[in-house]
């Protein structure tokens, strides 16, 4: 009788320690994040992925950045649109990751995020104030 109710903790046990891996990797991966998305939007959005690697797939190599651009900028903009309504579980985000790493990566493909381009044209326009500086003291001084 020991035996057997031994066993049966140690089962217990056992159960008890997977339910915890369980919830745990549940919980890692941001899976409740995607238990709202409908079928919908998973098909939508694994179409659009689809599209993206078939574009990578069957375009030349030196073509893909402007062939491409399209079809990666809807998903990308897609990806986002999830992430701000919630949806951004593992399975989605790696999706993307491995995608963003094929076009920026891989293929050297990318642009400059639109919200850099002020902060650029700033920096570059400090540069040249003491260039401009020198110039004139030189030429007029």
């Amino acid at each position: 009788a020991v035996v057997s109710t031994q066993s049966t903790g140690d089962n217990a046990m056992v159960i008890h320690r997977l339910w915890d891996a369980y919830s745990n990797m549940w919980t890692s991966a941001l899976c409740e994040l995607c238990s709202g998305l409908t079928q919908d939007i998973a098909e939508n959005f694994i179409n659009k992925t689809d599209a993206v690697i078939h574009c990578f797939d069957n375009t030349p190599r030196h073509t893909i950045c402007q062939k491409c651009n399209s079809e990666y900028d809807t998903l990308l903009n897609l990806f986002k649109n999830l992430q701000s309504n919630g949806y951004a579980c593992a399975d989605l985000a790696d999706s993307m990751n491995s995608t963003s790493h094929m076009w920026s990566v891989d293929y050297n493909c990318g642009h400059l995020p639109l919200e850099y381009v002020p902060v650029l044209t700033m920096t570059l326009g400090v540069s040249l104030v003491p260039i401009f500086f020198y110039l004139s003291l030189w030429k007029f001084g």
